[in-house]
């Protein structure tokens, strides 16, 4: 177990390299009942937890998005009208809001297509948008890597249509 200094200094940089993922994954699973700032912070200490966990048997980014999807899709599934947190003090860690902001206002542009998405199907596209190999989607979604394919496939098409 590494010591308090070392998984802050640690998870100060998870969050400040992975913040495009993190935010991703915020913004397209937010809504009224789950919003985006709870659910960001749900994901940060889920990192934080999981640091001593990280065994590099995968990519870090990988690794964030899983816990990201994971902790989003199961605030769905508990109906929970808010999330339980805790604020975390920024400025304990360093962390910069300012890339947030700007991040969160291009994503507005793609949320009225995806949004129409089912859970699933938004977490597989956020993986393909983000340019993670489909052995990485496989990995994330725990699917077969030749599913993988035929589901991004799929979700194109879908979401032509729905244009």
């Amino acid at each position: 177990m590494k010591s308090p200094p070392e998984n802050e200094i640690l998870f100060n940089s998870l969050i400040k390299e992975n913040s495009r993922i993190i935010n991703s994954v915020c913004y397209f699973y937010s809504s009224e009942i789950i919003p985006f700032e709870d659910l960001r912070q749900e994901v940060y200490i889920n990192i934080w937890k999981g640091i001593d966990q990280f065994r590099s048997e995968s990519k870090v980014s990988t690794w964030i998005y899983r816990i990201a999807i994971n902790t989003a899709l199961m605030a769905i599934r508990t109906g929970k009208k808010r999330i339980n947190t805790v604020p975390i003090d920024s400025m304990v860690f360093n962390i910069s809001q300012e890339s947030d902001n700007s991040q969160k206002d291009r994503l507005e542009a793609l949320d009225s297509l995806i949004e129409k998405l089912d859970e699933i199907e938004k977490a597989i596209i956020l993986l393909w948008l983000d340019e993670f190999s489909y052995e990485e989607i496989a990995e994330t979604m725990g699917m077969k890597n030749s599913n993988v394919a035929t589901k991004i496939f799929r979700i194109k098409e879908k979401l032509v249509k729905l244009k």
